[in-house]
């Protein structure tokens, strides 16, 4: 009866070990997920070489301890003479790796287990799939290649009305010819055409404004202090034109029709109406002078505003990701010199600089709702364009020629959520210039918090030199 009881415990025991272990194991994955989206994504992918090599099954092609050392500084390993690093440093073509040394080694080993996770979940699923008979897969695909095949066939149906409709004309062409009188009188089926396609492309207009104009960000309302005055500018510039452009467009296909040659009206033809020149020349004049000078007030009140208490943010891009350093205690932003990308840290900050000393360089940016930000961007590479879209904001980033922009976000990041019933939503800054192969990857994820959340996320974080942020920065 002890043995039994003495093998009950041991078993129980034993299946909490193992139960903490799968869920540490899970844990840890999760975090990797979450640290490889944030700092990887620029230039690796699990399955596809982008920038950097594909990084499938790299926990069986490398030790992790060399794998740690490689991450944190790699550039390290190369000067060292390591075999491996100076390997891969020629195949991909001397690209110098961002060093991630605020990275800890447990953070490094969950990147690697979400890798691994990552490079087996494939197996795993294809092999539970074979197993389990995979009911639900096989529908999902029966229904996939169901609707694939309907597709297809209405492609060929329309490819086969329009071959049989050509070819009746075709005949009736020739009926025509030789009777010596047109079957068809194409002035008026070229007329009734026109007015059918006045009819249904207003109709498709309407329609795509009516259905995917909830899509936009312009639906769900702006999230910055001078966007409700952006959007309100770009309704009305929005209205003008198209009224003018519905107004243009039933004219001139109605007077298409209405004029359609008949073999007995004669276009009448005069040089100039002085009286009309006048009016389509000076009524858009007037309206663009009122729609351009106030487009200028609206960028000089946004450029130009002097927010005294307003945050310093530096925006780094280089091909495929962004990088963020905010200003420390004395909310000013340390010298940098592009002679020291790479050699210290990628942004070529000099750390000599003894304001550069307590800035913070981040992955995921996050702002205080209410604080106005001045950014400042810059480029390593090419040309990239910095766009908020939720913040009505975009700057081209341009290497060598520094620029700026600033906004103040109004509505925090759980607040939007809430109002659009999204938990999974984000605020983001894309690059909206076509920088390169993975420029389609160039994102950051941009946080809003309330003063307290934004303070406790600060604290939280290290300054360049990998020192604590001390409570006179966290609470400036």
């Amino acid at each position: 009866m002890k043995i039994f009881k003495s093998l009950t415990k041991s078993l129980f025991f034993l299946s909490i070990l193992i139960s903490f272990g799968f869920s540490t194991k899970a844990q840890s994955a999760d975090e990797g997920k979450t640290l490889f989206n944030a700092n990887c994504t620029a230039c690796h992918a699990i399955n596809d070489k982008i920038v950097g090599p594909a990084l499938k099954d790299v926990h069986k092609r490398r030790e992790e301890s060399w794998l740690i050392k490689w991450v944190k500084n790699s550039q390290a390993m190369v000067k060292s003479g390591d075999a491996t690093a100076v390997q891969l440093y020629k195949e991909n073509n001397e690209s110098v790796m961002t060093s991630f040394e605020s990275l800890t080694d447990v953070q490094i080993k969950s990147i690697i287990a979400y890798v691994k996770a990552e490079s087996e979940a494939p197996a795993a699923q294809a092999a539970t799939a074979t197993v389990a008979g995979s009911n639900t897969n096989e529908t999902a695909n029966t229904s996939n290649d169901y609707k694939t095949e309907i597709n297809w066939l209405l492609v060929i149906i329309s490819i086969l009305l329009i071959a049989i409709i050509s070819r009746i004309f075709g005949i009736l062409n020739k009926i025509g010819e030789i009777q010596g009188k047109p079957v068809i009188n194409w002035t008026q089926t070229n007329g009734l055409l026109v007015m059918a396609f006045l009819i249904i492309g207003l109709i498709a207009t309407f329609w795509e404004f009516y259905v995917h104009g909830k899509l936009t960000v312009f639906a769900m309302g702006s999230a910055s202090a001078h966007g409700d005055e952006y959007d309100n500018m770009f309704m009305i510039t929005l209205g003008l034109t198209g009224v003018v452009f519905v107004i243009t467009q039933i004219l001139l296909f109605w007077y298409a029709y209405k004029y359609k040659n008949d073999g007995k009206r004669k276009a009448m033809y005069f040089p100039d109406n002085h009286k009309l020149e006048f009016i389509w020349t000076i009524v858009p004049a007037v309206v663009l002078t009122v729609l351009v000078i106030r487009g200028l007030m609206t960028w000089n009140n946004i450029m130009y505003s002097k927010e005294e208490n307003a945050r310093e943010v530096e925006i780094f891009g280089y091909q495929f990701a962004w990088d963020a350093r905010l200003a420390g205690a004395d909310n000013k932003l340390g010298a940098h010199n592009f002679r020291e990308i790479g050699k210290v840290n990628a942004l070529g900050v000099d750390t000599t600089d003894e304001k550069a000393k307590d800035d913070v360089v981040v992955k995921e940016l996050h702002l205080e709702v209410g604080k106005p930000v001045n950014f400042h961007f810059r480029s390593k590479d090419v040309i990239h364009s910095a766009y908020f879209p939720h913040f009505r904001a975009q700057m081209n980033v341009v290497p060598g020629l520094p620029t700026k922009f600033s906004f103040t976000p109004t509505v925090t990041t759980a607040d939007m959520r809430n109002k659009l019933g999204k938990p999974e939503f984000d605020y983001v800054l894309l690059c909206n210039k076509i920088c390169g192969s993975a420029h389609y990857r160039m994102k950051m994820v941009v946080v809003v918090d309330t003063k307290e959340a934004y303070e406790k996320w600060l604290a939280s974080q290290k300054t360049i030199t990998n020192q604590p942020v001390n409570n006179s920065i966290a609470s400036k």
